[in-house]
């Protein structure tokens, strides 16, 4: 957690007057961020982790500039004295950036989750010809990666306790595979994928998005996949009767909610005839995984909620074949 020495000390390297208070970021797991009222203004302080590197911060820098070149609404890196955009103090490197007003998304205000597509198509268009070159990373949900994780699972399964689920997911991991290779896959316009799209990193003014956050996850990708993240935590609907609460997902999609997100991103930046016919299937496969991951990463839990965890992927999947976005 970062100390007010901490954030007094950095702010000394900028100029940006005298330190007030200090407080704690509600959010923010990866780095250390806090809040520093200061006689010129409010700014928001971080503390990057030493394993995301140089290479990560520079990157991340440059596409800070770029969006707001293209009035992307996310916050702006302050320069310190020395001209650079970060400063390093005991071999740690922080950061000062403008604080953006906002509140947590609200469910109960629709015209959020419209807000939330438009600004993710605003956010892709803008990320078109932006010169920046991320690590080179595995497709976040190509059906193929379904195989190997159900693979992984029947192998460790030696007592055959989860062999009725897990032949379910391999049978539907290999129907989905066949309707989305990893050639389709390819085929898919890409982009710079925000990578990490969920409620801790967008702020809302009443039905608008005022802050597009935390760019550590960019990637080239599919950029449905940033949809596909939208939908699941910008439109989640209300649990069926008997939901169970040891899975990963809280219930399915919201179609209203689901449907307004869409529109306003197709509005602004048109999904191809390819990308309409493989989001339901990139749904299914973010749902399954999630779950196989909870399975995966509790080995010493219980068979029955193994179970449990594996038939709400299942359910959710299901669900997802029935129902026209």
């Amino acid at each position: 957690m970062l100390t007010h020495n901490d954030v007094k000390r950095a702010l000394s390297l900028y100029n940006l007057g005298e330190l007030r208070s200090v407080c704690s970021a509600a959010h923010g797991l990866v780095n250390e961020t806090a809040f520093a009222e200061t006689s010129t203004g409010r700014y928001v302080i971080r503390r990057n982790q030493r394993r995301l590197g140089r290479a990560s911060l520079t990157l991340r820098h440059q596409l800070h500039a770029w969006l707001s070149s293209h009035e992307i609404p996310c916050p702006r890196l302050i320069p310190a004295i020395n001209g650079e955009t970060s400063v390093e103090i005991d071999g740690r490197i922080f950061e000062v950036a403008t604080f953006l007003s906002g509140e947590d998304y609200c469910a109960s205000r629709p015209a959020q989750s419209a807000s939330v597509g438009s600004v993710l198509a605003d956010y892709h268009e803008a990320v078109q010809g932006f010169p920046g070159q991320p690590s080179p990373q595995a497709p976040r949900y190509n059906p193929s990666i379904l195989l190997g994780l159900t693979e992984r699972l029947l192998q460790r399964d030696v007592l055959g306790d989860l062999t009725l689920q897990l032949s379910w997911y391999d049978r539907r991991a290999a129907e989905l595979h066949a309707r989305l290779t990893d050639t389709d896959y390819a085929k898919l316009p890409h982009a710079l994928i925000h990578g990490d799209v969920h409620r801790d990193n967008m702020l809302f003014l009443n039905d608008d998005v005022s802050a597009l956050l935390d760019f550590d996850q960019v990637t080239i990708d599919a950029r449905i996949v940033d949809v596909a993240d939208a939908l699941v935590d910008f439109a989640q609907g209300k649990p069926p009767q008997n939901w169970s609460p040891w899975g990963v997902y809280a219930g399915p999609l919201d179609t209203e909610r689901a449907r307004l997100l869409l529109d306003s991103y197709d509005s602004i930046s048109p999904l191809t005839k390819g990308e309409c016919s493989a989001l339901p299937i990139l749904m299914e496969v973010l749902w399954m995984q999630g779950n196989l991951r909870r399975v995966l990463t509790t080995a010493e839990a219980e068979p029955d909620y193994h179970i449990e965890v594996l038939d709400q992927g299942r359910w959710l999947a299901e669900w997802m074949q029935q129902t026209r976005l």
